[in-house]
């Protein structure tokens, strides 16, 4: 390669320069002769395979002493953000759950007390019809129960003036005895045996006319109390025979509900003991609701009675819950509380004082929950008296301003930072 003055080549840079002036140069200069002679040999290929190898190694040397360091940024910590309410003590009144079916007090079925056709059925004795106590709701043919109840009456009026004779016999015997001066007579001289046997006859006349009596009443199916059909099962034409389904009928003046209760939930209801009676209005109250549709219906009842028994298949305890007029026959207002519905029930409890109330979401286990103090978070061990699904109920272990976390975190560690989202009264 040519030379400028200086010693340096011509149209060449300083880092081409040094590769010029080097041994390796040389050594180049005399392979580009030889290929420029069209002179190739095994020694040119080599070293020009050297002198690439060479370039790349200079090149990296030079890149990595003038490379540009990058600038390290410290790295910003983000603290979890959680959403906390404010312990607040107070009074709370236990709310207990259950759940059951209403039905009513009182559920018989009609049966038949004779036997004969029946000859009319009343327009209340069908499904879903309503009756008043006594009224007639089907008539069975009467005609063979007067006829005995005639005879019966017949056999009466036999039986009675036998025992008048007997009677007048008996106190002629006792005039004659007087007029002979032979004192008062006794058992057979007075007709004794005669006037227990009349009397005997006629009691058991009379309790056959009696029967007969009852026979022909019954023949008239009456209602035994206000109520509704639930099911009617004859009609005109049938025969009737004695003790057969004539229907199934129900109260309609009260309504019950059996609702289910863990054993520990009977302490917080003020119920009365076994035996004990309490007037209907100091009973616990209780708010029973179903959902029709998009509609909610609400009733308002009482918890009358415990039944006392823990059940062996579920371990629960039955309270009973009674609705008075559930059909609304009475007041013709509200919405009918209908056989079979069933119903969620929330029991108002007694009322404890001094008492945190927490959403469920801010209990953690059974007995802990997540304070934040001086933006850290700790845990907190609490005496949880009270808890369903929805509402923790706490009486030691909290203080009246602590902030509890209600925000589900993972990973929590004892004393880590948190950052408070927002904050609300516990139990306003």
């Amino acid at each position: 390669m040519p030379r400028a003055a200086g010693g340096r080549c011509a149209g060449c840079d300083w880092i081409t320069e040094l590769i010029c002036t080097s041994p390796l140069g040389a050594v180049l200069n005399r392979f580009r002769k030889m290929e420029s002679s069209r002179k190739p040999n095994r020694l040119f290929r080599i070293g020009l395979t050297i002198g690439v190898l060479a370039i790349g190694v200079v090149g990296s040397m030079l890149t990595i002493k003038f490379k540009t360091k990058a600038e390290a940024k410290p790295t910003e910590r983000k603290l979890p953000s959680v959403r906390v309410v404010t312990a607040k003590p107070g009074s709370h009144a236990y709310q207990i759950k259950s759940q059951g079916t209403a039905l009513p007090r009182t559920t018989i079925r009609l049966v038949s007390e004779v036997s004969g056709r029946v000859v009319s059925v009343s327009d209340k004795f069908d499904a879903g019809q309503v009756f008043k106590k006594d009224d007639v709701l089907l008539t069975i043919d009467s005609r063979d129960y007067k006829l005995a109840l005639a005879q019966a009456e017949a056999t009466v009026a036999q039986a009675d003036l036998r025992l008048q004779m007997e009677e007048k016999e008996a106190a002629v015997v006792r005039r004659e005895w007087q007029l002979l001066n032979q004192g008062k007579p006794s058992g057979l001289q007075a007709r004794e045996p005669q006037l227990v046997q009349a009397r005997a006859a006629l009691a058991a006349a009379t309790a056959a006319k009696e029967a007969a009596q009852r026979n022909v009443e019954r023949c008239e199916v009456r209602a035994p109390f206000d109520g509704m059909v639930a099911k009617a099962v004859v009609r005109p034409g049938q025969f009737a025979s004695l003790t057969m389904p004539l229907g199934e009928i129900f109260s309609t003046d009260v309504a019950e509900v059996r609702l289910p209760l863990a054993a520990g939930d009977l302490d917080f209801i003020e119920l009365p003991a076994a035996g004990e009676t309490v007037a209907l209005g100091q009973a616990p109250r209780v708010r029973l609701t179903s959902q029709a549709g998009d509609k909610a219906l609400e009733w308002q009842g009482r918890i009358v009675r415990s039944e006392e028994t823990i059940d062996p298949v579920n371990r629960m305890v039955y309270v009973v819950a009674r609705v008075d007029d559930p059909y609304r026959l009475a007041k013709r207002e509200g919405v009918a509380l209908r056989r079979g519905t069933f119903v969620k029930a929330t029991i108002t409890g007694r009322t404890q004082d001094n008492i945190v109330s927490l959403s469920r979401t801010a209990l953690r286990d059974k007995n802990r929950v997540w304070v934040v103090q001086d933006g850290r978070l700790n845990f907190r061990e609490v005496n949880v008296v009270y808890a369903d699904k929805d509402t923790a109920i706490i009486s030691e272990g909290l203080q009246s301003g602590q902030q509890i976390i209600t925000s589900l975190l993972a990973g929590v560690i004892d004393g880590m930072g948190v950052e408070v989202q927002q904050s609300a009264p516990a139990n306003p």
